[in-house]
C-alpha cells in the first residue's frame, strides 16, 4: 500500500537552503529498544488456541519465547522483535503474541529511541483481530512525559467517553478513530497513524507546534480492549475460552528520520548509546551530519564560535546558517546573547568568551579594565592594548584609564580619570589645598580646609602632612588658631591681633583666642581690661587731694632748718561760688586764708599702695613753702624702708603766675600708715615785716610716681609720660583734656595700685544716676551739687535733696551776702527788704531795691511790690492808684466823688446788665452805656444786626443768629430778628442755619469751604451734569461724582482697571485683551490697545505682529524675514512666506536673486547678457530634469533596451556636461547639441508642458495672494496715537516758539520801519548832494583851484602851461595831472605825507625785527634758568625722599629696638621666645663693622658726587658754574646788548619825531617800543631772580650734605645700640640656659 507521506520537502542539497535526511524504518537495528509489556512463553511454554470453524483443524499450539525466533529450532518463539520488517520470504511464520491470561486486555508496546527523531507514520499489521480499543502515545523527553497521538476504538463513546470521535478540526487535535477497530478482518488487519493529518494544509512546517507533533524520543502503543466472540461454534470442546483471545502482530513499521532541523541531509550513528545501532544496514541513525555551521545530534545548536546570530532551523531556501563570531583574533570561543542581539537591531548577538591580549567586550573590541588601546594600532593587533599607568590611589575605578580615544566624547586613550580632588597625568598627587591620597577615599584626597582667616591667601598646604601656610600670628595644622598672646583669627592683616592687655588692668598678657578677652582685675571690663565696669571708675592722678578747709592751722614761723609747731587755731575759710564764664580754680568750698609765717597740717591715712608720691599745693598768690612729712607710726612695709624719710624740711616756691606747685623731691608712702604733712608759708620779701600778708591755700595733693611701680611702664611709656606733661595736665583744677597716652598710662597705674576699679558710690540724692566718669569717678551731679560723689551743696546753694540743691540767688542789692543758709536758703536782707532771697519789698512798699510806700489814695493798703499798682481797691474804685471807678460804675474818686452803678439797663450786680462800662456825658449829663456784643441802644436794651430775640422779654437775651458764620453780620436782613432764621446765606451755603452746601457744591458749610463740584462730563450721566454754567451734582460731603459704569475717580476721569473708552460718554468698555497673547488685561484707556506679547498685535492682541505668521489663537511664529530684503507686508500672515522685494530671494529674503549681483542687500541687476544665458541654462535644466524622470520610468518598467544603450551613454555624457555648465554657466559653449534632445521623446515634451501649466497655475495663485496683501490695510491704533501725540507736541512747541518770537517780530518790525525811515532820509540827503554836485560846473572847479591851490601855486593857469596841473587837468595819455616835485598844493603834500608814513611803518617793522633778536636771547636765558630750577627741584626732591626714608628707617629701627628691650626686660617671657628673638636679631643684616659703615658712607658720598656731576653723566642738570656763566651772560645782555639796542631805538625814535612833526608820530609804534622795553626789563629782573635761586639751591645742597653726614652718625649710633642689644640678648640667653640646666 502507498501512503501520502509528503509532509516535508526533503532537500539533499544543503547549500541551497534547508535539507533533510531520507525516511526509513526506525525499528531497523533497534530490536533491543523495542519492548512489550506482555509476551507469551517468556518464562515457560504457554498454550494458546485460535478461532476456527473446522473441527478437523488443529486449533491449539504452544508458545515458547524463551529464545529468539529461529525458523528451524525456535519457530514457536513470538518475541516482540519479530514485528520488525525483515523482508524475508515467509515473513508470516513469525509474529509477536501476547499472553492470554486474565489481564490480557491491557498490553503495551514501547519503542525507546536514543535521541530525538522525526516521526512520519506508524503501520501495524495484526495476526489476530485488531484491538477493540487502543491508543498511541509519544514522548519527546525520553519517557518523562507522554502525550496521546490518537485514540482507536470500535466504540469510541464507550471506550473513551471524553474524547471527540472526529473529524479533527485542526492538525494537532487528538480524536478517537473508529476506522481501524472493526472485528473484520480477523487477520492481517492494519492500523495506520500519520503524524500530520493530510487533510490539513501546512503552510509552515517549521513552526514549533508542528515540530512538536512530528518529533519524538519514545513511542508507546497501548492495547486496552480485545474483540471477543461467542463460543457456540467451538463444538463440543470445553476448553478455556480465554486461550483463544490475545494480541498478535505480524509487522510493525515506524517510519521517520533523524531530526536535523533542516541543517543535515545525512545521519550517522550515535556513539556509546544502547541498541544494536552498529550492526544492521538500512538503519536510520540518530546523529545528524550537520551543515550551516551547526552541531548537535539534531543540529540543534550552533557550532562553537558560530554564535553571532541566533540558532534557527533552516526553512525552505533560507538556510539560517549560524554566523561566525568576530572576536578580532583575540578569542576562539563565544556564545549567543539574545538581549545583545536585539539591542544591535538583529545584527550581532555573539559574545566572545575568554578574550585574550588584555581585551574584552562583545567582540573583544575593547581593552579590558586597566588597559587602553594604542592609538597607532588596530584593535585586532595582539599588542593593541597597553597597560594603564595610573596610580590606583587617585584614579577612578581603582586605576583604570580611558580605554580608547573618542573625539566625540572627548576621551583620550590612556588618560587617567582622576578622582575629584586628585590631579596629575597618573593621578598620583592631590590637588592644591588637598592632602592624604588614598584608594579608599572616593574623592581621592581630603580638603586641607585651611582656615582662610588664618592662612596666607593663594597658599597651598602640604599634601602629606596637611600643614597649611599660616599668617604671621596664626598657628595650627589648619591655621585655625592664634599664637599664645594673640586672638581674633581673620580679623587682622596678619591673621591674628595681639592681646594688648592693659598692663595695669589685666592679670597678665594672655587673652581668649576667640574674642581677645583679657583676664581683668576686679571691676575692670572691656577686651583689653582698660575700661571700668558700670558703676566703677579709675582714680585720676590727682585723686588724693586733701582740702585746706579740713587741715589744722599752725601758728608761728618755721625758719629753714627747724620745725616749730604752734598752737592749733580755727582755719579762716574763704568760700568761692562758681560763676558762669569763669574758670573754677579751686576744689572743695574754697580756700583757707593763711597768714605769712603760719602753716597747715594735713593728715594722710589712705595710701593705697607702697610707692613714691609727688606733693602738689594749689594756692593763690606768691610765697615760699616749707614742707615737712612725718609718719605717725612705724613703717610696716618693705618698699619704703630703703627710702628713709628726710627730717629736713623741703622748700617749695609758689610763683604768683601759677596756681599749682609740685615738690620735685618724691616721698615714699605705704598703706596702713598715717602721715602728717606740715606746710609753712612765708613771703618772698620781708621788707615790711609789720605789714600782714596772707595766702589762699586750696588743697594739698599726692601724685603717684608712675616710675616707682615695678613692671608697669616701659621706657617708651615713661618718655611719653614726660613728653606730654601728664602730671602737670592731670593736676590742673577744673575740666582739662588729657592726651590719649596720659589717659592710658593713668588708667593702668590706677588699676595696678588699687587692684582694679573702685565703685562710683554716687549719692542717690545728689547724682543723676549711679554712673560716673571712667577716669576720675566724677558722678553726674544734679543742679548746684558738688563733690565727686555729688554729696554736698555748692557754695551759694542750699537744700540738698532728691532734686539736688537750689541756688541761693540772694539778690545782690537786697542782700548783705551772696551766701545763704544751706538748710533753709534764707539770705541776709537789708532794711525794708523781705523774702528768702531778699528780692522784694516789705508789704505796703514797692520799687525794689528802692522800696517806697504804696500810692493808693487811701483806697488800698497793699500794692504791687514792683510796679506800685494798688491791690484790692475799695469803694468800687480801680486803676493802678485806685484813681477811677471800676467798670460798671461811674464817678471821680480823685475829686472825692463816690462811684455809682451803671444802669444798662439793670445794675451790674443783676442778670440784666449788658454793658462793659458806662460814663456820664459831660454836656447832657446823660448816662451812656458801652454795650456788650449782641446788644445796642443807650441803655443796651436792643439787639443789633445778626442777633435775634427781644431783650425786653424777661429771661431772654440777644443771641447770635445760628447761621454758622455764613451771613453778613452788618446786613440787618441777613436773618430774622425774632426767630433767628437765616435768610441771606453766603459762601455757597443754604438751609435754615446755612448748614448745607448748595446743590452742585460740596464740602463743609460749617468751615466755609463749599466748593463747586468738578466732574468729567464724559464720565458721568448727562442728567447729573446739565452742562453750561450749571454745576454737576456730586456727593455733598466728599465731592465724588456719580460715575458711569466702569468709570472711576473722584471726578470720573478714568476708566477702571481693564476698561477703556471714557470719551464715548457711555461709560468704559472692557479691554477684552486676548488672555493668551497679551501681557495683561490692562489696556490703553484712550485707544484700548492691549499690551501684546512679542509676536502679536492688534487692539486685542488677537492678530500676529508684523514679521510673524500663524493662527493667533494658537501660536504666532516669527517669519524671520530679513527686513532689508522685504517689502510691506513683510510676510504672509497665513503661511509665513516672506514678501521679497525685487532682486531678492531666499526663504528669509536674505540673498540676492538670480540675475542680480550677490551683494546683499543692494542686489544690483546683472548685465543683460546674463538673462540670455540664464534662459538657455534654465531650458537645459528643465530638459535634464525631464530626461531624469524619463530614465526613472524606464527603470521602473524593468529591463534595458540594447538599442538604447548607446543613446543612454550619450545622454549620460550630455547630463554630465550640463551639470558642468550649471556649475560654470559662462565657461561652456557646448549647449547647442542638447537643444534637440527633448524633441526625441514625446513623453518628455508632454511632461514639460504639464509642468508649465502647473507653474502657470501657481503663478495665478501667487498673483491672487499678492493682490490680497496689497488690498489689506492694517490700522495700527498705537502708531496713530503715537503720531498724534508727536504732532501735538510739535504743534505745542511750535506754538511756544511762535509766542516767544512775537516780541522779536515786533522789534524786528520796529527796526525795519526805523531802517526804512533812515534809508529814506539818507536817500533824500544823497539826492540833495547829487543835486549840488550837478550844480557844480567846470568854472567853479577852476575858481576853486585858483583860490585854494589844490595841485599847487599858481592855480589860475590853464592846464597846458601849469607846471603843477589842475583839478580837472589831464596829460597826453588821458591821466589826471595834479601836483609835482616842487608843488605845494594840498594834494601833493598829502601824497608826500602818505609816502613818508608808509616808509616810517617799514622802518618800525624793521625795528621790531631787530628787537625780536635780543628778546629771543633773553627768552632762551629764561628757559635755561627755568630748566636749572626744575632740575634743582628734582634733585632736591630726591634728597628729601632719601632723607625721609632714612628718618622712617631710623624710627622703625628705634621702635624695633624698644620692643626688643621691653620684651627682654619682661621676666615672664618664656626662654623659647627669647631664643627666637635672639636668632632673629642675629640674622639682621646690618653693617656691624666700621669698614662696612665706611663703605656705606662712601656710597652716599659717591651718590652726592654723582648728583654734583650729574650734567657730565646724564646731561640733565646744569652745574653751578654754568648757572653763574648764564648769569653773567644775562647781565651782559642786560647791560650791553639791550642798552645798545635801546640807544639805537632812541636815535631812530628821534629821527622819526623830526620827520613826522607835520603829521604827528604813530602812536602804535611808540606803544610797541615802550612795551618791548618793559618786557626786556622784566626779563632782566627774572634772570636775576633765577641766579639767586640757583645760589639758594647750592646752599641747600650743602645743607643736605650736612644732613647726610648727620644721618651717617645716626646710623653709627644705631649700630652701637644693636650691638648692645645683641650682647644683652646673649646674656639673657645664657642666663635662661643656666636656669634650664
Amino acid at each position: 500500500k502507498q501512503f501520502n507521506l509528503s509532509l516535508i520537502l526533503f532537500y539533499h542539497d544543503c547549500d541551497a537552503g534547508s535539507c533533510h535526511p531520507a525516511l526509513g524504518d526506525l525499528l531497523r537495528g533497534r530490536s533491543k529498544q523495542l519492548t512489550a509489556s506482555s509476551t507469551c512463553g517468556m518464562s515457560s511454554p504457554q498454550k494458546y488456541c485460535i478461532i476456527g470453524y473446522l473441527e478437523a483443524e488443529e486449533k491449539c499450539f504452544l508458545c515458547d519465547s524463551r529464545y529468539p525466533y529461529n525458523p528451524y529450532t525456535q519457530h514457536n518463539s513470538h518475541m516482540i522483535e519479530n514485528v520488525i520488517t525483515t523482508f524475508e520470504p515467509e515473513r508470516k511464520k513469525k509474529w509477536w503474541q501476547s499472553e492470554n491470561d486474565k489481564c490480557i486486555d491491557h498490553v503495551s508496546i514501547r519503542l525507546d529511541l536514543e535521541t530525538l527523531f522525526q516521526f512520519s507514520h506508524l503501520i501495524l499489521t495484526f495476526k489476530t483481530f485488531r484491538p477493540a480499543a487502543m491508543l498511541v502515545e509519544r514522548s519527546t523527553d525520553f519517557g518523562q512525559t507522554w502525550k496521546v497521538f490518537r485514540y482507536f476504538a470500535h466504540d469510541c463513546a464507550a471506550s473513551f467517553p471524553n474524547i471527540s470521535s472526529g473529524p479533527a478540526k485542526s492538525v494537532g487535535e487528538v480524536i478517537c478513530d473508529s476506522r481501524y477497530s472493526d472485528i473484520e478482518p480477523s487477520t492481517e488487519g492494519e492500523i495506520v497513524l500519520k503524524a500530520l493529518d493530510p487533510s490539513f494544509e501546512i503552510e509552515n512546517p517549521y513552526v514549533p507546534y508542528i515540530q512538536e507533533l512530528i518529533t519524538l524520543t519514545n513511542l508507546r502503543i497501548n492495547f486496552t480492549k480485545l474483540h471477543t466472540l461467542g463460543d457456540a461454534l467451538l463444538g463440543r470442546r470445553h476448553s478455556d475460552p480465554l486461550e483463544k483471545y490475545y494480541y498478535a502482530i505480524y509487522e510493525m513499521v515506524v517510519r521517520g528520520s533523524c531530526f536535523c532541523n533542516g541543517h543535515a541531509s545525512q545521519c550517522d550513528s550515535v556513539q556509546n548509546l544502547r541498541g544494536d545501532v552498529f550492526h544492521q544496514s538500512g538503519m536510520v541513525h540518530g546523529r545528524c551530519i550537520c551543515h550551516h555551521n551547526t552541531e548537535g545530534l539534531s543540529c540543534e545548536r550552533c557550532k562553537d564560535f558560530y554564535n553571532d546570530a541566533p540558532w534557527r532551523p533552516a526553512e525552505g531556501t533560507q538556510d539560517n546558517a549560524c554566523k561566525r563570531c568576530n572576536c578580532n583574533n583575540h578569542s576562539s570561543r563565544c556564545h549567543f546573547d539574545m538581549s545583545v542581539y536585539q539591542a544591535s537591531g538583529g545584527v550581532s548577538g555573539g559574545v566572545c568568551e575568554d578574550c585574550q591580549d588584555n581585551t574584552t567586550g562583545q567582540h573583544c573590541d575593547k581593552c579590558k579594565p586597566f588597559f587602553y588601546q594604542d592609538p597607532l594600532k588596530d584593535i585586532s593587533d595582539p599588542q593593541a592594548c597597553l597597560p594603564c599607568d595610573c596610580d590606583p590611589e587617585g584614579t577612578l575605578h581603582a586605576g583604570a584609564c580611558e580605554s580608547r580615544s573618542d573625539p566625540a566624547l572627548g576621551t583620550v586613550a590612556g588618560h587617567c580619570p582622576c578622582k575629584d580632588n586628585v590631579e596629575g597625568a597618573r593621578c598620583d598627587r592631590c590637588r592644591a589645598n588637598y592632602y592624604g591620597l588614598s584608594r579608599s577615599d572616593p574623592l581621592g584626597c581630603q580638603p586641607c580646609n585651611c582656615d582662610p582667616l588664618g592662612s596666607l591667601p593663594f597658599s597651598i598646604c602640604d599634601p602629606t602632612t596637611r600643614q597649611c601656610l599660616c599668617q604671621r600670628f596664626a598657628t595650627g595644622q589648619r591655621c585655625e588658631k592664634c599664637l599664645v598672646g594673640y586672638w581674633g583669627l581673620g580679623k587682622s592683616l596678619y591673621g591674628c591681633s595681639p592681646c594688648d592687655c592693659d598692663i595695669g588692668g589685666s592679670q597678665n598678657n594672655l587673652c581668649s583666642p576667640k574674642d581677645g578677652q583679657c583676664e581683668c582685675l576686679p571691676n575692670v571690663v572691656s577686651r583689653q581690661c582698660n575700661e571700668p565696669a558700670p558703676g566703677y571708675f579709675f582714680l585720676p592722678l590727682d585723686y588724693y587731694i586733701y582740702e585746706a578747709e579740713h587741715a589744722k592751722p599752725l601758728s608761728g614761723s618755721a625758719p629753714l632748718g627747724a620745725m616749730q609747731f604752734g598752737q592749733e587755731l580755727v582755719p579762716a575759710v574763704v568760700f568761692r561760688q562758681p560763676s558762669p564764664g569763669r574758670a573754677v580754680t579751686w576744689t572743695g568750698h574754697g580756700f583757707v586764708r593763711v597768714p605769712s609765717g603760719a602753716g597747715l597740717r594735713f593728715a594722710i591715712n589712705n595710701i593705697p599702695f607702697a610707692m613714691d608720691f609727688d606733693i602738689t599745693i594749689r594756692y593763690e598768690p606768691e610765697v615760699f613753702v616749707i614742707v615737712a612729712i612725718q609718719p605717725a607710726g612705724i613703717l610696716s612695709g618693705q618698699h619704703c624702708k630703703n627710702k628713709v624719710l628726710s627730717q629736713e624740711p623741703h622748700e617749695l616756691h609758689l610763683p604768683a603766675t601759677k596756681r599749682i606747685a609740685i615738690l620735685q623731691t618724691p616721698v615714699c608712702l605705704e598703706p596702713g600708715t598715717e602721715y602728717s604733712v606740715n606746710v609753712y608759708f612765708s613771703q618772698l620779701s620781708a621788707s615790711d615785716k609789720k605789714a600782714k600778708s596772707f595766702i589762699l591755700i586750696d588743697s594739698l595733693g599726692l601724685i603717684p610716681r608712675i616710675g616707682s611701680v615695678e613692671n608697669l611702664c616701659s621706657e617708651r611709656d615713661l618718655d611719653e609720660y614726660q613728653k606730654y606733661h601728664c602730671i602737670e595736665i592731670a593736676s590742673e583744677v577744673g575740666p582739662h583734656v588729657l592726651p590719649e597716652a596720659c589717659a592710658r598710662l593713668i588708667v593702668s597705674l590706677s588699676a595696678r595700685i588699687h587692684n582694679g576699679a573702685l565703685a562710683c558710690k554716687c549719692n542717690p540724692q545728689g547724682s543723676l544716676n549711679a554712673s560716673c566718669s571712667k577716669l576720675g569717678g566724677q558722678c553726674q551731679c544734679k543742679a548746684n551739687v558738688v563733690g565727686r560723689c555729688c554729696d554736698t551743696c555748692s557754695a551759694g546753694s542750699y537744700g540738698f535733696g532728691f532734686h539736688g540743691c537750689s541756688a541761693c540767688e540772694c539778690h545782690p542789692q537786697g542782700s548783705l551776702s551772696t551766701l545763704c543758709d544751706q538748710v533753709t536758703g534764707q539770705c541776709s536782707c537789708r532794711r525794708e527788704v523781705d523774702g528768702q532771697r531778699c528780692s522784694r519789698c516789705l508789704p505796703g512798699y514797692f520799687g525794689f531795691p528802692h522800696c517806697r510806700p504804696c500810692p493808693c489814695n487811701g483806697h488800698a493798703e497793699l500794692c504791687d511790690p514792683v510796679t506800685g499798682v494798688c491791690l484790692n481797691c475799695r469803694g468800687f474804685t480801680a486803676g493802678s492808684h485806685c484813681e477811677r471807678c471800676m467798670d460798671g460804675y461811674y464817678g471821680n474818686p480823685l475829686a472825692g466823688e463816690s462811684c455809682r452803678p451803671c444802669m444798662c439797663p439793670g445794675a451790674p450786680t443783676s442778670n440784666r446788665y449788658f454793658a462793659r462800662s458806662c460814663y456820664q456825658d459831660s454836656q447832657s449829663a446823660q448816662l451812656v452805656c458801652n454795650c456788650l456784643e449782641g446788644y445796642s441802644g443807650n441803655q443796651c436794651d436792643g439787639c443789633p444786626s445778626g442777633f435775634y430775640n427781644n431783650p425786653s422779654r424777661p429771661g431772654l437775651d440777644c443771641a447770635p443768629c445760628p447761621c454758622n458764620n455764613n451771613i453778613d453780620l452788618t446786613d440787618p436782613e441777613s436773618c430774622n430778628r425774632v426767630t433767628g432764621e437765616c435768610t441771606k446765606c453766603l459762601h455757597n451755603t443754604h438751609g435754615a442755619n446755612c448748614q448745607f452746601c448748595k446743590p452742585g457744591y460740596f464740602g463743609s458749610a460749617l468751615h466755609q469751604n463749599c466748593q463747586r463740584c468738578t466732574c468729567n462730563l464724559a464720565g458721568v450721566h448727562p442728567a447729573m451734569c446739565p452742562g453750561g454754567d450749571a454745576a454737576c451734582l456730586c456727593d455733598p460731603a466728599t465731592g465724588a461724582c456719580p460715575c458711569l459704569p466702569n468709570v472711576l475717580g473722584a471726578t470720573c476721569d478714568k476708566c477702571a482697571s481693564g476698561y477703556w473708552g471714557l470719551a464715548s460718554g457711555k461709560g468704559c468698555q472692557t479691554c477684552d485683551c486676548d488672555p493668551k497673547n497679551s501681557q495683561s488685561n490692562q489696556c490703553n484707556q484712550l485707544t484700548g490697545q492691549c499690551p501684546c506679547k512679542p509676536g502679536y498685535s492688534g487692539r486685542r492682541c488677537n492678530e500676529c505682529e508684523e514679521n510673524y505668521f500663524g493662527n493667533p489663537q494658537m501660536h504666532c511664529v516669527s517669519c524671520e524675514c530679513n527686513l532689508e530684503g522685504t517689502r510691506q507686508p513683510v510676510c504672509d500672515k497665513a503661511t509665513g512666506a516672506c514678501n521679497c522685494r525685487a532682486g531678492v530671494t531666499g526663504r528669509f529674503c536674505d540673498q540676492c536673486g538670480r540675475g542680480f549681483e550677490k551683494d546683499f542687500p543692494s542686489c544690483h541687476q546683472c548685465h543683460l547678457c546674463f538673462d540670455q544665458w540664464d534662459t538657455e541654462i534654465s531650458a537645459l535644466a528643465q530638459t535634464v530634469q525631464g530626461l531624469m524622470r524619463f530614465a526613472a520610468k524606464l527603470e521602473d518598467r524593468g529591463g534595458r533596451m540594447p538599442s538604447c544603450d548607446m543613446r543612454f551613454k550619450a545622454f549620460e555624457d550630455a547630463i554630465s556636461e550640463v551639470e558642468r555648465i550649471l556649475r560654470h554657466p559662462f565657461k561652456s559653449n557646448l549647449m547647442d547639441p542638447l537643444h534637440s534632445l527633448p524633441y526625441e521623446f514625446p513623453e518628455l515634451n508632454k511632461n514639460i508642458e504639464d509642468i508649465g501649466q502647473e507653474a502657470n497655475l501657481v503663478y495665478e495663485l501667487l498673483q491672487q495672494k499678492i493682490h490680497l496683501h496689497q488690498s489689506f490695510h492694517y490700522l495700527n491704533f498705537k502708531e496713530a496715537i503715537s503720531n498724534i501725540r508727536k504732532h501735538f507736541e510739535v504743534s505745542v512747541l511750535a506754538e511756544q516758539k511762535t509766542v516767544g518770537t512775537i516780541p522779536i517780530v515786533r522789534y524786528s518790525m520796529y527796526n525795519r520801519n526805523h531802517g526804512l525811515s533812515m534809508l529814506d532820509h539818507q536817500i533824500s540827503k544823497a539826492s540833495n548832494v547829487l543835486q549840488q554836485l550837478r550844480m557844480i560846473k567846470s568854472p567853479h572847479m577852476k575858481i576853486l583851484n585858483e583860490k585854494v591851490g589844490i595841485c599847487g601855486v599858481p592855480g589860475d593857469q590853464p592846464c597846458a602851461t601849469a607846471a603843477c596841473g589842475g583839478a580837472l587837468c589831464r596829460d597826453s595819455h588821458g591821466l589826471r595831472q595834479c601836483g609835482g616835485p616842487d608843488c605845494s598844493g594840498a594834494f601833493p603834500l598829502s601824497t608826500e605825507a602818505f609816502r613818508k608814513a608808509e616808509k616810517t611803518a617799514l622802518l618800525l617793522n624793521n625795528l621790531t625785527t631787530q628787537l625780536q633778536e635780543p628778546e629771543n636771547q633773553v627768552e632762551s636765558i629764561r628757559k635755561m634758568a627755568e630748566d636749572s630750577k626744575l632740575k634743582g627741584s628734582q634733585f632736591n626732591g630726591q634728597l628729601e625722599t632719601a632723607k625721609n626714608q632714612t628718618e622712617v628707617d631710623g624710627e622703625i629701627t628705634k621702635k624695633f629696638i624698644q620692643k626688643v628691650k621691653v620684651f627682654l626686660l619682661d621676666e615672664s617671657a618664656p626662654p623659647e621666645d627669647i631664643e627666637k628673638v635672639a636668632n632673629y636679631v642675629l640674622q639682621i643684616n646690618l653693617p656691624l663693622t666700621p669698614q662696612e659703615l665706611t663703605d656705606m658712607l662712601g656710597k652716599i658720598k659717591s651718590i652726592m658726587n654723582h648728583c654734583e656731576k650729574n650734567k657730565v653723566n646724564n646731561k640733565r642738570n646744569i652745574k653751578r658754574e654754568d648757572a653763574q656763566t648764564l648769569l653773567v651772560e644775562a647781565q651782559e645782555a642786560n647791560n650791553g646788548i639791550l642798552l645798545q639796542e635801546f640807544a639805537d631805538i632812541k636815535r631812530k625814535y628821534t629821527i622819526l619825531q623830526e620827520k613826522l612833526k607835520t603829521q604827528g608820530p604813530p602812536k602804535v609804534a611808540l606803544e610797541k617800543v615802550k612795551h618791548l622795553k618793559e618786557e626786556a626789563e622784566k626779563l632782566a629782573e627774572e634772570t636775576e631772580k633765577k641766579i639767586k635761586r640757583i645760589t639758594d639751591l647750592e646752599k641747600k645742597l650743602q645743607e643736605l650734605n650736612q644732613t647726610k653726614q648727620d644721618k651717617a652718625e645716626q646710623l653709627r649710633q644705631l649700630e652701637e645700640q644693636v650691638i648692645a642689644i645683641k650682647n644683652e640678648i646673649m646674656d639673657q640667653e645664657s642666663k635662661y640656659a643656666t636656669c634650664k640646666s
